[in-house]
């Protein structure tokens, strides 16, 4: 039942397309770090999918930007209640360092409140100088998180150990200065982290593929609810 889930809520993705801004209505920011623009991921997008099952939670709008075009101004361009980074599927080494400078620069200097997820996890470590490299195996499927900082406000109405999905065949190999280690599995050390004195934070696997177990969704939602997002459980 969790994988047939799983499989819905990413052919759901699959369907979502981004539609015109309304004035007045709350926005999300989703950056899309995926190597071809997100018109152009037809099989696997995973903005999208993050994109679809955000609506599924509040009614708001969803403002999707590629990388490369991920600068301050743009991205505040909505007046975004939050923004989120989402994954990715091409390894690092095909990327290149000029066309992520504009993203790295974003994390570095934001003031508004940042999630990121999977790639998007691994892009914030790498925008503060911590190296991302393969793990010689993939992290694939239902993972056990064991938490070490169970008093943030992410973990509301949760305890340790978290239940979530991972697919990943690269990790963060140390944590960047500033940043405090919030849970690890037995084969990712670097499962998520928080800024210190800055409203960020991040995951390295997919609570928006959460099927049945809400843990990641839990985590997602208290995101939100902190950022001021009006969820739709609670409007």
């Amino acid at each position: 039942m969790s994988i047939d889930l799983l499989r819905w809520q990413m052919i759901r993705g699959l369907f979502w397309r981004p539609s015109a801004i309304i004035p007045g209505k709350q926005t999300i920011a989703i950056i899309d770090p995926m190597y071809r623009p997100p018109e152009k991921n037809l099989i696997v997008n995973p903005a999208y999918c993050l994109a679809d099952f955000v609506t599924q939670l509040a009614d708001v709008n969803i403002d999707i930007i590629h990388y490369p075009q991920a600068n301050r101004a743009r991205v505040k361009q909505h007046d975004p209640c939050c923004v989120l980074i989402s994954g990715q599927t091409a390894p690092w080494t095909d990327y290149k360092l000029l066309d992520l400078e504009a993203v790295f620069n974003f994390v570095r200097e934001t003031e508004a409140p940042l999630f990121g997820i999977c790639g998007g996890h691994q892009i914030i470590a790498q925008a503060f100088g911590s190296p991302v490299a393969p793990m010689g195996f993939k992290e694939l499927g239902y993972t056990s998180i064991e938490l070490t900082g169970n008093d943030d406000p992410l973990f509301e109405g949760l305890s340790s150990p978290l239940t979530v999905f991972n697919v990943h065949g690269e990790e963060i190999k140390e944590m960047p200065a500033d940043f405090e280690l919030l849970g690890s599995s037995k084969r990712c050390r670097i499962q998520i982290m928080r800024h210190r004195e800055r409203d960020i934070s991040s995951v390295q696997f997919h609570p928006e593929l959460s099927g049945y177990k809400p843990d990641g969704i839990v985590m997602l939602t208290n995101f939100l609810r902190r950022s001021g997002v009006i969820l739709r459980a609670e409007d």
